[in-house]
């Protein structure tokens, strides 16, 4: 194997044969009679030709470690399609993807006497397809995204008279940002090298459940202060005399948390035991789930519905929303019931793991005890209910009515609920329902009217849910083991889950992240406020954007009144005039808001301030509009506000592990960009070894300067 590699690698540079020929044995095209041909977009994926005798499947870039092999001029290959081999191997570890341009055949014999590889992003995008997705199917259907930049990186390699190719033209520099190792799986070039057993969320994010298979966690997350426990200590805790709550899987359980903590240092679980020293309750939260915390705190959703095993154990999860509005786990919990000391014991453990940082606000169950501990264990945070649980409770809550009218009274609620446009019009509906299904001596509906303000869409226009309000669970508070856990899933099938969920969910969000800085979304307006989006915003959250820029195309602005420096403007559509909106703008201080109060509400811009903006000749989005929470460069940015934070509480066990997360992701970054090229790699490498050196003598020269005993 290893002689067949080298062979291989010979074979990269010129031969003694070809040289001795020199210049004079390759025929100048311009002498030689050729046809010209153009391929058609063929994306040019690793060929491999098991006929040829000696040759050897390999990585190349698993081969040369701390860099990349760069093609040269003059550099020789054996066939074509070990040319091309090389160049997508190239391309793999640059960032890149490949695709066959054009070719020249001989007039002579017709065999193909030049190629050129050129990278995915050359030329631009045809006409004919732009056609497609402009007029009034912009309005229809969305247009699929540009990924042709006009690049000019390009190989040629030429056939010489011996039967060798070589590398006639060579063009290195891209005019676009090249992608990292975590997304290079997802380039066109690459894609059948892709093994999703060794994808980044496997390997990455989600750590394998085999002892025989060590996973790599040199990933973009941290290290946080975490909980061990001994392996006789486990053991106790399954119990004395009879077997904890959760039964013979405890064990499993247990080996399951080993593993994880084993390929992930910064693994954080807890154990919560009874009075007999039994376990009870086991919480959990991986490294990736604890960061993403961090940039994501504003709104968390906590459920309890899912339950697991036969003995249907509570399975509570921590959720939120990123930038790519994708459901994100915080951590998860098994319980042994759903009081509220149990709760509470929750809350204080998730609030340790996450070194203190209390949610913006925290959507629960509609449930007392939850409630209690919720207003223990998070006083900072703003507490709502999830519409959707209240919802799936009434068929149980209000069975009579149900079973003899439920789709009558289902639609009026729905109607009561989610189409009061003020707080009048749902207390006359709502008064209207209890009279029209008798329904005044329910306690349940009375609870759920006095805290009518924490639940009620109307009530809460100005509560920021980052979109995770929404009457379906597919699109409110927690959807992510859906088709994963259900009561029938037991504790030993429990991890594999977890895992397959975790991985679905991370490869999505890479997916999310590949679409967003690698490819271009196609403009529906001249609208200098749309391309700003488009820059800002990650892809799906700039969709919804467009969207409302697009439609406030359709909206006539009416100055009603004016105030001092505030104007209030009505907006409403052509189409629609009865139906009228207010917006008050204050232009010299770029302040403005709606009755719709959609950006209060989803944190995006509504269509009926953009209007406003276009009509008082204001093009650009005023930064206070631009949540950095839905930015491309979210992540990034919260680890900047984080800074002043760290720095004061340096001297605490949290702040000490906000440290080594800033500094892990940083480290991170510098070898992904580092490993672009050969002299990327160089100068990166030896940018670590200088901060090195520094920080080393820094921390000599502190020690010097500590008193001595």
């Amino acid at each position: 194997m290893q002689e067949g590699i080298e062979q291989y690698i010979m074979e990269l540079v010129p031969s003694s044969e070809c040289e001795a020929k020199g210049v004079d044995s390759f025929v100048a095209l311009g002498d030689e009679g050729y046809e010209h041909s153009v391929a058609e977009e063929v994306e040019a994926p690793v060929v491999l030709d098991d006929s040829k005798e000696g040759y050897v499947d390999f990585d190349l870039s698993q081969y040369i470690g701390g860099g990349v092999v760069e093609p040269t001029l003059g550099m020789e290959f054996t066939s074509e399609d070990d040319a091309r081999n090389f160049y997508n191997a190239y391309a793999k570890q640059t960032g890149f993807s490949i695709r066959v341009n054009s070719y020249y055949r001989s007039k002579k014999d017709n065999s193909i006497i030049s190629r050129e590889f050129c990278c995915s992003k050359e030329g631009f995008r045809r006409e004919r397809h732009a056609k497609k997705d402009s007029g009034e199917d912009a309005k229809r259907r969305r247009a699929r995204a540009l990924t042709r930049e006009g690049c000019k990186a390009l190989m040629t390699v030429r056939r010489r008279d011996c039967g060798r190719w070589y590398v006639a033209k060579l063009e290195k520099n891209h005019n676009h940002e090249l992608v990292t190792p975590a997304m290079r799986h997802f380039l066109r070039s690459h894609k059948q090298e892709f093994a999703p057993e060794k994808s980044c969320s496997n390997s990455f994010s989600s750590p394998g459940l085999s002892l025989d298979a060590p996973v790599d966690v040199l990933t973009d997350c941290s290290s946080f202060g975490k909980m061990e426990f001994a392996v006789q200590s486990n053991v106790n805790y399954i119990g004395r005399g009879r077997l904890s709550t959760f039964g013979i899987d405890a064990q499993s359980l247990l080996g399951f948390f080993k593993i994880m903590q084993a390929s992930d240092p910064a693994f954080y679980y807890a154990i919560q035991v009874d009075e007999e020293e039994r376990l009870s309750s086991v919480f959990w939260v991986d490294t990736r789930s604890r960061i993403a915390y961090n940039c994501f705190s504003d709104v968390v959703a906590f459920d309890t519905t899912y339950q697991v095993n036969q003995y249907k154990m509570p399975f509570a999860t921590f959720t939120g929303v990123n930038h790519h509005k994708h459901s994100v786990l915080f951590g998860c919990a098994l319980l042994a019931d759903e009081t509220e000391s149990t709760f509470s014991w929750l809350f204080t453990t998730w609030l340790e793991a996450m070194s203190g940082r209390q949610p913006g606000l925290i959507i629960t169950d509609y449930d007392p005890a939850i409630s209690r501990a919720v207003q223990q264990g998070f006083p900072q945070s703003s507490h709502r209910y999830c519409k959707w649980h209240i919802i799936s409770k009434m068929p149980k809550e209000l069975g009579h009515v149900y079973s003899v009218t439920p789709r009558t009274f289902q639609v009026e609620f729905d109607r009561c609920i989610n189409k009061s446009e003020t707080p009048d019009a749902f207390e006359s509906t709502w008064q209207m329902l209890l009279d029209k299904y008798n329904l005044r001596g329910n306690d349940w509906l009375q609870s759920l009217y006095i805290d009518r303000n924490l639940w009620v869409p109307v009530y809460m226009r100005d509560t920021f849910f980052a979109g995770m309000y929404a009457a379906q669970r597919s699109g409110s508070v927690n959807s992510l083991f859906d088709g994963y856990v259900n009561s029938g899933t037991t504790l030993q099938d429990f991890a594999e889950q977890y895992e397959k969920a975790l991985d679905e969910r991370y490869e999505k969000e890479a997916k999310a992240e590949f679409e967003t800085f690698y490819t271009k979304p196609v403009l529906k307006t001249p609208l200098p406020v749309e391309k700003q989006g488009a820059d800002i915003y990650t892809r799906n959250m700039f969709t919804i954007f467009q969207d409302e820029v697009f439609e406030s195309l359709l909206f006539a602005v009416k100055l009603s009144a004016e105030d001092g420096g505030t104007s209030t403007y009505e907006v409403s559509r052509f189409d629609e005039e009865h139906k009228t909106y207010v917006v008050a703008f204050n232009i010299a201080e770029q302040l403005a808001s709606c009755s719709c109060k959609m950006f209060e509400f989803e944190g995006i811009l509504c269509r009926h301030v953009l209007a406003v903006f276009k009509a008082t000749n204001v093009f650009i989005l005023p930064q206070c509009y631009i949540l950095k929470r839905w930015t491309r460069n979210a992540k990034e940015e919260v680890m900047l506000d984080l800074l002043p934070c760290v720095e004061l509480k340096a001297n605490s066990q949290k702040g000490r592990n906000l440290q080594y997360n800033i500094l892990y992701q940083e480290a991170i970054k510098c070898a992904e960009e580092g490993m672009a090229s050969d002299q990327i790699f160089k100068v990166a490498l030896n940018a670590l070894r200088e901060a090195r050196v520094k920080i080393v003598g820094a921390k000599r020269n502190a020690m010097k300067s500590m008193p001595q005993n």
